[in-house]
């Protein structure tokens, strides 16, 4: 006689066996969903005219679908991707630059008996109105004369500018350059011959709104080469919070805004904003993170030098998902035939409103990564680097890498 099998046992016998049944299914299914797929996104790019298409995309409805995705070329300003993450890593959606004004001695009757200091704190965003109320507030405290000097101090950053992999004339058309107590991005000014030290000029700003001000100074201006021993600030000037800074920076692709951040991302971490320094930042953001890195050689992407992949791009924007300033890039990023550098990409009904990417451009280059929601709701990483195609060909690059995103946005 047999002895008898538990109905528990047979119940969980025949569960097992239509899992075996069903799990090979499912993966035939998924595997078949994402080479359907890639075929349609290869037939997108058919004729796109360029020597290297390489790409990843991860959709968590289907998988992966890859071409080349680790393959090194140059992100261009994707590169501001890992710049960015790693500034709110560190630093944090809620930072703020503080620009004070200090001195070597206390103000009484309205006099200064020493000298009055501005500290840089690297603000890519003042500007002279900044200056300006900054002034208006050290008189309205009762400051009316300085016997001493006028410093300025920005020592927190080196002045190097021109990096590794840069044109001689990205400096000043594609970025002013780099200081701790910078003015209106640093720009070139109209009319005016090119400094790459535009420490001198934004001083005499400084002191020109202190004379608007009804402050008198005594003595010449000085460049401070050491942070001089000073009483606590008088005023404050405080940058908007750093979310705003960074999304002003990705949805415009602002170069500035990138390479002072990097500088600053150094300062964080050793005191001294270098691009040395920065850039030894973002590697330990990538290690902390557990994320694979490139070669970089600025925080803009403005380098030729500069090498990323598809498969590090997408690891970075997918590591971010989890991390509590995901809202913060997310939102930054331009949004497709809405705003920034993709107000005019990406405007047909599948793809709309539905990718938030950033953009990048060299000559010869052409890149795209961001995320996407497919019109079934799967949400996607993706990264798609062109390059080696005539200059005069960006519109077809444009058209062909859209009409491949398409195809994600429409599959499922």
């Amino acid at each position: 006689m047999h002895p008898r099998i538990p109905a528990r046992l047979i119940l969980l016998t025949a569960l097992l066996a239509l899992t075996a049944t069903v799990v090979p299914a499912r993966a035939a299914e998924a595997s078949s969903s994402v080479a359907a797929l890639q075929a349609r996104i290869e037939s997108a790019l058919i004729g796109i005219g360029a020597s290297h298409v390489d790409y990843r995309i991860e959709d968590v409805g289907v998988g992966t679908i890859r071409h080349h995705a680790l393959t090194k070329t140059a992100p261009a300003s994707n590169e501001k991707l890992l710049t960015t993450i790693a500034a709110l890593h560190f630093l944090t959606p809620t930072f703020r630059y503080s620009t004070p004004v200090e001195a070597t001695a206390p103000i009484v009757g309205g006099t200064l008996t020493g000298d009055l200091v501005l500290v840089g704190s690297g603000d890519p965003t003042l500007t002279f109105a900044n200056l300006h109320r900054m002034a208006t507030q050290l008189h309205a405290l009762g400051l009316n004369e300085v016997t001493g000097h006028l410093i300025v101090d920005d020592t927190r950053y080196s002045q190097r500018t021109v990096l590794p992999g840069w044109k001689r004339d990205f400096v000043p058309i594609e970025t002013g350059t780099m200081d701790a107590f910078s003015l209106n991005g640093n720009e070139w000014r109209t009319g005016a011959a090119f400094n790459h030290d535009p420490t001198p000029y934004n001083a005499a700003i400084w002191r020109q709104e202190l004379k608007r001000a009804h402050i008198t100074i005594a003595k010449r201006t000085v460049i401070a080469t050491a942070p001089p021993i000073t009483t606590p600030p008088l005023v404050v000037h405080q940058s908007k919070p750093l979310a705003t800074i960074i999304a002003t920076t990705l949805r415009d692709s602002v170069n500035f805004y990138a390479e002072m951040l990097l500088r600053e991302l150094g300062a964080f971490r050793t005191g001294h904003g270098t691009p040395a320094s920065g850039i030894n930042a973002v590697k330990t953001a990538a290690r902390q993170l557990n994320l694979p890195i490139g070669t970089i050689y600025d925080g803009s992407g403005l380098s030729y030098s500069d090498r990323e992949t598809p498969a590090t791009l997408v690891a970075w924007l997918d590591a971010a998902r989890t991390t509590p300033y995901f809202d913060t890039l997310y939102n930054g990023l331009p949004v497709s035939c809405e705003t920034g550098t993709l107000k005019h990409r990406l405007c047909g009904p599948h793809v709309r409103d539905r990718i938030r990417g950033k953009t990048g451009t060299l000559n010869h280059v052409s890149t795209l990564s961001g995320y996407l929601t497919t019109e079934s709701g799967h949400q996607v990483s993706f990264s798609i680097l062109v390059s080696g195609f005539p200059d005069s060909k960006y519109n077809r690059i444009y058209r062909h890498v859209d009409a491949a995103l398409a195809e994600v946005c429409r599959h499922g």
